[in-house]
């Protein structure tokens, strides 16, 4: 008879399997074992739960599937686990011919001639690798895929025969492929998962070209008319963060909705919609901009940044100048005392534009850790923003305003 029961997952040591990562919630979700079907729900979490890459509240997995807690992959090799899940022997993704994949960088090879089953190493990371033929009937079995190297597949299978060339397990070792493509070259963990299950969503929605948004920002920065500046940067944040309405997402899902999308419901829409309407409203008139996606105290948070081509000191001057001769009847008169931002090679100040931040340059929550998201769909891990007694810390540059704003 199968047995039923349930774990709860989460970042508690009191969870049955608890996993030591920030990006996971403390209580997180709940695998269920039920008439010999696997259950993942997610607890309502605030970074959410993922399988193959969609978000999900509730989904019917199997022992092997890619399952990630916010950025941190389900590792099925855990004890607790493969005994809750009845893994009993290593499973893996076989593809055809003699070619396999390694599962620790993603990286093809071809078996050596004679080989039939047993160990092998990858030659680009020196990965063991058990390889193996497995009797016709235990096909579908191989075809599950578990997690037990790198980032989720340390077993590779394979088969032979063109039966199989255009077949699920095909299918189903490019999609690893592709996936492992997606995540070379990440900085961080935390940015290869954002590659994987963010990125290409908020960049789409970032659009700039779209003749709602390309008029919206145009009228609102009208009488700022000139080449691109921080003064347009604070005409823009300021107008959206004072018709600003907070308005969840939907239940179950995260929803980055498009630019043009929220200026057509009046600035409604939660953190990550506000970042992406003022990345593309700054970018709709020629300026550049990115999304940070960060983790801190109270979770996943979104917020935009815009690059200034000027000096620290030129651009702390002019947002001080800006604020002293201009108020708004929502938000009032605002005040700069110090400009926080991040700066890269090709840019002096990325301006800290988060909704929470006051003002242009206003300050930056804690953060454990901070991946940008830019509208051509590349990502970057970058320095988080962590305050210690209210000194500015070695990650972000603070500029003083000048006396007497």
């Amino acid at each position: 008879m199968d047995r039923e029961g349930s774990i709860v997952l989460g970042r508690s040591r009191d969870c049955d399997v608890a996993l030591p990562d920030a990006t996971v919630s403390a209580v997180h979700a709940r695998l269920i074992r039920r008439g010999g079907r696997l259950v993942i729900e997610d607890l309502g979490s605030a970074n959410g739960t993922f399988v193959a890459g969609r978000r999900i509240s509730k989904a019917t997995i199997r022992a092997g599937d890619p399952v990630h807690l916010g950025s941190a992959e389900l590792a099925w090799t855990d004890e607790r686990l493969r005994r809750f899940a009845d893994v009993g022997t290593s499973i893996g993704v076989p593809i055809p011919g003699r070619r396999f994949i390694c599962g620790a960088c993603g990286r093809r090879g071809i078996m050596p001639p004679g080989f039939r089953a047993g160990e092998l190493r990858c030659g680009a990371c020196d990965a063991k690798l058990v390889v193996g033929r497995p009797p016709m009937a235990w096909l579908p079995v191989v075809a599950a895929t578990a997690a037990t190297l790198g980032i989720g597949f340390g077993l590779i299978a394979w088969a032979a025969g063109p039966s199989f060339e255009n077949g699920p397990f095909h299918e189903a070792a490019e999609r690893l492929l592709r996936s492992t493509e997606d995540t070379r070259g990440a900085q961080s963990s935390h940015e290869a998962s954002i590659r994987v299950h963010t990125s290409t969503r908020v960049a789409s929605a970032i659009d700039s070209t779209n003749p709602i948004t390309r008029n919206s920002a145009v009228r609102v920065v009208a009488h700022e008319s000139g080449a691109f500046r921080v003064e347009q940067v604070a005409h823009l944040w300021t107008h959206v963060r004072g018709h600003w309405r907070y308005v969840n997402d939907p239940q179950g899902g995260e929803y980055f909705a498009a630019a043009s999308e929220t200026i057509a419901n009046d600035f409604a829409g939660d953190c990550d919609d506000f970042a992406i309407v003022v990345a593309a409203m700054v970018s709709a008139v020629g300026g550049r901009a990115r999304i940070v996606m960060m983790d801190g105290p109270d979770g996943g948070h979104a917020y935009a940044e815009a690059c200034i081509p000027d000096p620290p000191e030129e651009v702390a001057r002019r947002l001080a100048q800006y604020y002293r001769q201009t108020g708004d009847r929502r938000l009032g008169q605002q005040r700069v005392d110090l400009v926080h931002f991040r700066s890269s090679v090709d840019c002096p100040v990325w301006l800290n534009l988060d909704w929470n931040a006051g003002v242009p340059g206003g300050s930056y929550m804690p953060e454990a850790w901070a991946v940008a998201i830019y509208p051509n769909r590349e990502t970057e891990t970058v320095a988080p923003a962590r305050l210690n007694d209210g000194d500015p810390a070695e990650e972000r540059r603070l500029v003083a305003s000048p006396p007497g704003n």
